[in-house]
């Protein structure tokens, strides 16, 4: 039986890789695979269900940005325009109405002025979390959405692991024990405090740190999760780069119990079996690298 095995989102298509980077399977040629999760991918802003090859589509000209994978062979999409909306489900396509109801939504925006997007999304104790670009993160109340992290902070990147909430962000790594009440931010050991990526591997939080948007220095840095006074510390041996040239982006990160990885837009994946205390190369000519994420 394989071990565990790393779905790589491409430029071309979506591959499963060994840990040793050997090619089990490739699917979706010619797509742009830009998130996975579960049997659910989002290739060339279409939602597709691996498991019968199938496209799905959303209403009102939605496009899709990222995936969460639910029981039951559904799966919650985020879009364009910031909605959220569920597929696979014995009820057919529907937008959560809840989330359209979000009183602050018209205050949402981005850097650029357009209109924002749901950039993540999470699953946590208590439903999914929700990371809008520009307009905070959310999760499920009783009757309605609650804000966790407002748009100010310019969150990138949710994720939910080891009972932790945690937020990669313009402002630096956020992490929460209690479901977003309350929260501790931090860039310290960070060369940059703008942040994009982040994932939890077995008692530890990493991240991607960079100076800027536009950035020719970024990094991947690690700390322990029980910690969140502890100064970041870069990762990076002699496989894995120091420092990039370009952001470690959403979804170009990813953790699963021990296992971390790191993919590039120049087509490089790297992995760590240890939290990310040491490294070994598995791909170094892909398609640019969009997304990953572990399975089995």
């Amino acid at each position: 039986m394989l071990g565990p095995m790393l779905l790589v989102g491409t430029a071309d298509g979506l591959l499963d890789l060994t840990l040793d980077g050997t090619e089990e399977r490739r699917t979706l040629h010619g797509s742009a695979v830009t998130a996975v999760s579960g049997d659910w991918a989002i290739a060339d802003g279409g939602v597709m269900a691996l498991d019968t090859g199938a496209a799905v589509a959303l209403p009102d000209d939605l496009v899709a940005r990222c995936v969460l994978a639910l029981d039951g062979g559904r799966a919650l999409v985020g879009t364009s325009d910031a909605r959220l909306v569920e597929v696979g489900g014995p009820g057919g396509t529907a937008r959560d109405e809840p989330f359209d109801a979000v009183p602050t939504r018209g205050s949402w925006t981005t850097p650029w002025g357009g209109p924002p997007d749901t950039r993540t999304l999470a699953a946590g104790a208590g439903g999914p979390y929700v990371g809008v670009h520009v307009g905070g993160v959310w999760r499920p109340g009783t009757d309605d959405w609650v804000e966790v992290v407002p748009a100010e902070a310019d969150d990138h990147e949710v994720t939910f692991g080891d009972g932790v909430l945690a937020v990669a962000a313009g402002i630096g790594v956020g992490q929460s024990g209690d479901r977003g009440a309350t929260w501790h931010w931090s860039d310290d050991g960070l060369h940059g405090r703008y942040c994009r990526s982040v994932a939890i591997a077995d008692g530890w939080l990493l991240a991607g740190a960079s100076t800027g948007p536009g950035t020719r220095e970024a990094a991947v840095y690690r700390r322990p999760l029980a910690d969140p006074q502890a100064p970041f510390e870069r990762c990076g041996d002699d496989a894995l780069p120091r420092a990039f040239p370009h952001n470690v982006d959403t979804g170009d990160l990813a953790g699963a119990g021990p296992l971390v990885a790191v993919g590039t837009p120049t087509g490089e994946v790297y992995v760590s079996e240890n939290s990310g205390a040491s490294w070994h190369q598995i791909a170094a000519t892909l398609p640019g690298v969009h997304c990953l994420a572990f399975a089995g």
